[in-house]
């Protein structure tokens, strides 16, 4: 749970691993709903990885980096983090369209990518210093998904990328009647790896003077950014990063 503004966040989330999913892990057994379609579960997810890549295609081109650079960060086959998380936000007519369901905070891992129908998801715009004014509606798009950066991907940047700090509010209007499910596929690094920044021709930035190297393993970095967030204390990646040209909509039919 997150806190918000009113308390606690008041959204319901179930979260499939990747890596139990595929079998590269013990199996944990699911509801019924979830068993009986483990294949479905399967090629989404392998038909969303897919997906992924080729927006990380793009990403190597922009950053000028060797093709490949940062899926074999984030590959199928290796351990990790990666998930399939399944969120509903349920109509509750006594409360106000404007509270909050799901607090502010940027994704932790590489790459996101979000599919939803029922509106309700906001984000702050880059240089906004007013967390509490200056949200903005992010309107769902009939056969498309959303696609987040992750902190990681700031980090292994040099903060050339940038993660967006968003939220979920009631949804707004008529759509405060109906339940806001959301599915969301997201991507975190091969556990091994590490957090170091990459090296580019020119776009990725090479150290400053007197700035240290980020040395820790994937996960060690995670756990202290998820300590970190339920703390409270949340760094918004909002300002600064330079424009790559990619879309925050991408086209996709997953199943």
């Amino acid at each position: 749970m997150l806190k918000t503004e009113d308390g606690r966040d008041a959204i319901e989330v179930y979260t499939l691993s990747q890596d139990e999913v595929l079998g590269s892990s013990s199996l944990r057994k699911n509801p019924e709903p979830i068993e009986s379609r483990r294949s479905e579960c399967q090629s989404f997810i392998r038909h969303s990885h897919s997906v992924i890549c080729d927006l990380l295609a793009h990403l190597d081109r922009n950053l000028h980096l060797v093709p490949g650079t940062l899926a074999a960060l984030n590959p199928l086959d290796k351990t990790s983090a990666t998930s399939v998380r399944m969120l509903l936000t349920s109509p509750d007519p006594t409360v106000s369209s404007r509270r909050i369901a799901f607090g502010g905070h940027t994704d932790i891992g590489t790459i996101t990518m979000l599919f939803n129908v029922v509106g309700g998801l906001q984000i702050l715009p880059v240089g906004s210093e007013n967390i509490h004014s200056n949200w903005l509606y992010i309107r769902p798009e009939p056969g498309c998904a959303i696609i987040n950066i992750g902190d990681s991907l700031v980090v292994k940047t040099g903060e050339v990328l940038r993660s967006s700090l968003h939220r979920v509010i009631m949804p707004p209007g008529k759509q405060a009647n109906f339940p806001r499910y959301s599915l969301a596929y997201l991507v975190r690094p091969d556990h091994n790896g590490s957090m170091h920044r990459l090296e580019s021709n020119g776009v990725i930035p090479p150290l400053a003077e007197g700035e240290e190297e980020e040395t820790r393993s994937v996960d060690d970095w995670a756990t202290s950014k998820v300590q970190q967030i339920m703390n409270g204390v949340i760094k918004p990646h909002t300002t600064g990063g330079r424009p790559l040209g990619a879309n925050v909509l991408a086209r996709t039919s997953v199943f």
